[in-house]
């Protein structure tokens, strides 16, 4: 599938989740942090939101993430993605060479999102620095990376696992030359 047709795809999932949630282009873009005329590219596929945007959103109109990829109506009480059948989602810092794969999408009703993720090794730049409601897991697969959380840097390998509140700042880079691999569980703050 082409890039514009994702992106369609995901604009009409959007558009679909916010009239369900029966909120107005105006209220969904505003509580999502977005401009009005953002969102309504966003829903028409003109242009591919970041994670951050998708998962702002899909919090405004209370479902989970992994609603903007699948139907609820095609999920069940399993999900089995194939390697080859990730999928790749922008997320902030995908300019800089950022890249997340959705690992698990048609499950129902899931507590937690989770990605394969691709970080880079790059120098000289200013990292964004992410911030989120929820709890994160990161577990270190491939390469090293240093890793700031909320101010206090930390070098982890592979086999390293860190968990933390997303509510506070936090980034990584790649390091020794190399991109590094991490297996990431976003658990969200839900209202119930």
């Amino acid at each position: 599938m082409d890039v514009s047709a994702k992106m369609g795809e995901i604009g009409a999932s959007l558009r679909r989740l916010r009239k369900t949630a029966n909120l107005t282009m105006e209220a969904a873009a505003r509580q999502a942090e977005v401009t009005k005329g953002y969102l309504s590219k966003v829903e028409s596929g003109v242009s591919q939101p970041s994670i951050a945007v998708v998962s702002r959103l899909a919090d405004v109109y209370g479902v989970p993430l992994s609603d903007v990829f699948i139907s609820p109506g095609e999920k069940g009480p399993i999900s089995i993605v194939r390697a080859d059948e990730r999928r790749p989602i922008n997320r902030n810092g995908s300019e800089l060479g950022y890249v997340y794969e959705v690992a698990s999408f048609n499950k129902a009703n899931p507590r937690s999102e989770i990605f394969f993720l691709t970080l880079p090794c790059i120098e000289d730049v200013q990292l964004p620095r992410f911030r989120h409601a929820g709890e994160e897991i990161l577990l270190m697969l491939e390469g090293r990376i240093r890793f700031d959380f909320a101010g206090t840097e930390m070098i982890l390998g592979p086999g390293d696992c860190i968990q933390f509140e997303s509510s506070f700042e936090h980034n990584g880079v790649a390091i020794d030359g190399k991109e590094a691999k991490a297996f990431v569980v976003i658990t969200p703050e839900r209202s119930t």
